[in-house]
This record gives C-alpha cells, sequence and structure tokens, in this order.
C-alpha cells in the first residue's frame, strides 16, 4: 500500500498535493493508493480528494502541530499498512516526516526530483550543494519520500473512492501555539506559481516593485524577491528566494535589478526558462540566464509588461 498525505488550504487540495498523487502512481507497482487528509472540518477536501484516490482517511486533529501530523499520518499508515508514504515537499513537511519516518523504522528521502521503483526499493533523485549536483539515492522498504515542488504534472481524477474517518490519539506537543495569523496574499502562491517574476535591489525602491506586480499579474505568475530586498522592508519574507529563503522551480523565471548571488541562485537555478534584466554586463546572473538584456530595468520592464499584455489579448 501507498500512502498519500494530502497537503490542503482548508478547502481545496493544494498542486503540491496533485503531484504527490501523480508522484505514488508512479510506484503503483508496489501497492494500491490510498491517501490522508489532516486538521479539522474536512468534509470538502475528502470529498475533492476521493476524485483522485480508491481511499481516502480523514484525521480530524484540529490545528497544525507536528506531532499531531505524523501522528495522524501514523495511524493511517497502521490502518492501511502502507510502506510507501508520499508527502509534497514544503516548510511545513519538515518538521513532521522525520518523526514520522522515525515511527515507521523507515527511510526518509527528501525534495525528491523523481522516483520509481526496481521492485523492492525505492530510487529516486534530489538535488544538493546548492542545487548543482544531482543526487541518487535508493531506499528499501518502509520509505517516507517527499516530492520537490513542481517537478511532477499533477494527477487527473480517477474515479469515486471512499471516504474512512480515523480515530487518532491525540499526543502532548512540546510546544503551544498561543496564536496562528495566515498570511494575507493575493494571487498564485510562489512555491506553485509556474512564472515567478522577482525583483532585486537594482529596482531602487519598495515603489518600484508595483511594476514587478503588475508584470506577474499580468503573466498569471507570482511575486519574488532577493533577501536584499527583504531585509531592507520593501517585501515581505514569506516572498523571498534563495537558500534562505524559498526554493522555486517554476516554467519561467524573470529576474528584474537582480545580481544573482550564489545563494539565490540557489532558489532558482533550475528553472526552466531563466530570463533577466540587468545593467551590468558582469551581474551572475547572466551566466545562467536563458535570455538576458542588459539595459536599465526602469526601461526595459515598460516594455516587458506592454509586451506581455499584447500577448495576453
Amino acid at each position: 500500500m501507498i500512502l498519500v498525505i494530502l497537503d490542503h488550504d482548508g478547502s481545496h487540495l493544494r498542486k503540491g498535493a496533485l503531484e504527490a498523487i501523480a508522484r505514488a502512481r508512479q510506484l503503483s507497482s508496489l501497492g494500491n493508493l490510498a491517501g490522508l487528509v489532516i486538521g479539522e472540518n474536512l468534509g470538502a477536501v475528502a470529498e475533492e480528494a476521493r476524485n483522485y484516490l480508491p481511499t481516502v482517511y480523514t484525521a480530524e486533529v484540529g490545528s497544525y502541530t507536528p506531532e499531531r501530523w505524523a501522528a495522524a499520518a501514523y495511524a493511517a499508515v497502521q490502518k492501511s499498512g502502507a510502506q510507501v508514504v508520499v508527502v509534497a515537499s514544503s516548510r511545513q513537511s519538515r518538521t513532521w516526516t522525520a518523526r514520522l519516518a522515525l515511527k515507521m523504522n523507515a527511510a526518509l528521502l527528501e525534495d525528491t526530483l523523481e522516483s520509481s521503483t526496481d521492485g523492492s526499493r525505492v530510487l529516486a533523485s534530489r538535488y544538493s550543494f546548492l542545487n548543482r549536483v544531482t543526487e541518487k539515492q535508493a531506499a528499501h522498504l518502509p520509505v517516507v519520500l517527499t516530492a520537490k515542488p513542481n517537478t511532477t504534472p499533477p494527477a487527473e481524477p480517477q474515479g469515486q473512492g471512499g471516504i474512512e474517518a480515523l480515530t487518532v490519539e491525540q499526543p502532548g506537543a512540546q510546544v503551544e501555539v498561543l496564536e496562528r495569523v495566515a498570511e494575507q496574499k493575493k494571487g498564485v502562491s510562489l512555491s506553485e506559481a509556474t512564472v515567478v517574476v522577482t525583483g532585486g535591489r537594482g529596482l531602487g525602491s519598495a515603489e518600484a516593485f508595483a511594476g514587478v506586480e503588475a508584470l506577474a499579474s499580468v503573466l498569471g505568475g507570482a511575486v519574488g524577491a532577493t533577501r536584499a530586498v527583504v531585509d531592507a522592508g520593501w517585501r515581505p519574507y514569506g516572498e523571498q528566494v534563495g537558500q534562505t529563503g524559498k526554493t522555486v522551480q517554476p516554467s519561467v523565471y524573470i529576474a528584474l535589478g537582480v545580481s544573482g548571488a550564489v545563494q539565490h541562485q540557489a532558489g532558482m537555478n533550475k528553472s526552466k526558462y531563466i530570463v533577466a534584466v540587468n545593467k551590468d554586463a558582469e551581474a551572475p546572473i547572466f551566466k545562467i540566464t536563458d535570455y538576458g538584456v542588459v539595459g536599465d530595468v526602469h526601461q526595459v520592464l515598460p516594455a516587458l509588461l506592454e509586451a506581455a499584455k499584447k500577448l495576453k489579448d
């Protein structure tokens, strides 16, 4: 049995959940598939999930803590007899998947780019050394595997499965959550976007990000920022791309006024197509770009925006 832990926003499955289902289907020779949704008020999410999986377990455990998520996942493992668990890789999943692997006495393969099986083992690859090296990994069952976002086409619906509620023994939490404030963000999630438009210090001011937002909106993408921009208070930390921010792998990455230090490249250098605008012809970003413009970003950005609008029309 293969168990997929389904990430959601409380109402709908996230894109990462559909990618995790697709990844689990690639391992289907190891057993049947089942899904698990964890949290509270899970009815709508479970109804959506049953369109993708023959069995969907629900674990109403309340708001997120690593202990609750690990306990719920382990309860589903025991119920289903799963030997493989697939999870969408995220900052949250990193806080509890190691706990689950320990409970299962399982190998943990994190941030995998692709996965397959030779019948007795799970084979996977991942990036390391600031995304400059691709490692090949193999692990005997049981295995907990996390799938890096935007590396697998999302799964399509397949029939309609059943829903089964789980009873989960609530573990004691070492950390008590006193308050939870959801980030208020419009548009596409940075980690799920197929187009990312990132502004760097070369834009000169927080006000200049209005053009970045406009271009991202026209292209149906998300806004990113460099660490220097975030440190200056121009943009929130949730938009930071790089070694100390988020790692993205969109189809198109547009860097505006971004010099491209190695720490930033670690968060975006595996994008399918990279476009950069910078007035410095020697900027490191140009070493990894597919299309580069040497020029004043304040002159080039309006032209890009106008061209994007014409394409959309």
